[in-house]
């Protein structure tokens, strides 16, 4: 075994026993499956039991995205409907996740920055966080992160129709994971038309191929839907409500909600909300929360600025990753206690932050190749500023940050050597 696959071994053990000791000790492998994880359990055992895609009354539904609940319904369909089977299944995605920082960093900038850089990441604390929970981000990371590599490998632009396809697809099932990636989708097609330096119709046969990559994945779905459900939602119905709870009165006059969401409970219309069908309500959400926007127009630069600073904040809500608030345990348990007081994600942000910033900045003359890292951050983020700011926004981010930072850190380590170097031979004159 090489130095090189033996240090990458040990980065991956250290990723998964991170991941594998905060499931154990802060969760439980069994522990009662609280919000977002008891609908994709619910429909997952649906799935595998045979019963398709629908809710506990048997209902279709579109309200999650299926590419994690079919994922987790094969899991089940294996081993029965297990929480502890499935987190399990968080840690070896989580792990994957750092194999791919590590491929992507070596891709750009070589073995040292790879291994630190995979390094961070297998001791981000929100990454760790995340793979303890029956959640998307990890699957969605695995999928954006293939799909960059792959640009990646091209220079930045896409340079074969095999290529241009892998990607597309790719990121058609990212989006099947998280709609995010159809953002992420269409920047990515048009780098393929603008930086590239080949012929126009080179560049739309491209920008074609991985289009088709794309709708092959997500256009059944989104047919599905509209057959099921009556009418158009896309990839999930859940979108509508989600932005009415980022952009209505409670968010723009209770400081608690700003740059968040208000809870569904806050909505001045919930009551009537909750009695309707999943494609009413997202009709009608997406109608309100539109409504609003157009009668508070002076007050969105200030409601995105609240979510960009929400979405790119150092502390945590409470604790690390704001975990205290139910998520795992009550704050009566030791550890609970313990990380209330130890802002884990703050003491990595301040040291990482710096570093990725000063990364971004000294590998600006790489700008091309680098793109689709940069299409990772924007998307992201601008996301984040239409619908709400928040720690599990940020995730799919992180190992970009994480790139970066290494980047920047190998850098400066450069610096110090070639300046000693330059020193040592006028010492020895002295002397």
């Amino acid at each position: 075994m090489s130095r090189s696959t033996f240090i990458l071994i040990a980065i991956l053990f250290i990723a998964a026993l991170a991941r594998i000791g905060f499931t154990s000790v802060a969760i439980g492998w069994n522990a009662p499956l609280i919000g977002d994880e008891t609908h994709y359990h619910m429909l997952a055992n649906n799935m595998a039991q045979g019963r398709g895609f629908v809710t506990e009354s048997g209902r279709p539904t579109a309200y999650r995205p299926p590419g994690y609940v079919a994922l987790l319904a094969a899991t089940y369909k294996i081993t029965g409907p297990s929480p502890a089977t499935a987190r399990a299944q968080q840690v070896l995605l989580g792990v994957g996740v750092v194999l791919l920082v590590f491929l992507l960093a070596r891709e750009l900038f070589g073995e040292l920055t790879a291994r630190l850089a995979a390094g961070i990441v297998a001791l981000n604390p929100l990454l760790v966080f995340i793979s303890g929970y029956m959640l998307t981000e990890n699957l969605y990371m695995i999928f954006i992160l293939s799909g960059a590599w792959i640009c990646i490998r091209c220079g930045g632009v896409l340079d074969t129709w095999q290529r241009c396809a892998a990607a597309g697809v790719l990121f058609g099932v990212a989006a099947l994971v998280r709609p995010t990636a159809l953002p992420i989708a269409a920047v990515t097609a048009v780098t393929l038309v603008f930086l590239s330096s080949d012929p126009w119709m080179t560049r739309i046969r491209r920008v074609a191929i991985f289009g088709i990559g794309v709708m092959i994945l997500v256009l059944p779905w989104s047919i599905r839907n509209a057959d099921r459900l009556g009418g158009w939602v896309g990839i999930t119905s859940h979108g509508g409500i989600t932005f009415y709870q980022g952009n209505n009165a409670r968010v723009l006059d209770i400081p608690n909600y700003r740059g968040n969401v208000a809870p569904l409970s806050a909505l001045p219309d919930w009551e009537a909300i909750a009695t309707m069908t999943e494609l009413e309500r997202n009709e009608y959400a997406y109608g309100q929360g539109m409504q609003f926007l157009r009668d508070n127009v002076t007050s969105i630069p200030k409601m995105m600025w609240w979510r960009f600073l929400r979405l790119w904040r150092v502390k945590s809500d409470v604790g690390m990753s704001g975990i205290k608030s139910g998520w795992w345990f009550g704050g009566n348990a030791t550890l609970g206690n313990l990380v209330s007081r130890f802002d884990a994600g703050f003491i990595y942000a301040i040291i990482v932050f710096p570093l990725f910033l000063w990364g971004l900045y000294w590998t600006r003359l790489r700008w091309r190749q680098l793109t689709p890292l940069y299409t990772i951050i924007f998307v992201h983020t601008a996301v984040a500023m239409v619908f709400f700011g928040s720690l599990r926004g940020r995730m799919p981010i992180e190992p970009v940050i994480a790139i970066f930072a290494a980047a920047s850190v190998v850098a400066i380590l450069k610096k110090f050597r070639e300046r000693n170097y330059r020193q040592s031979p006028a010492k020895t004159s002295t002397q």
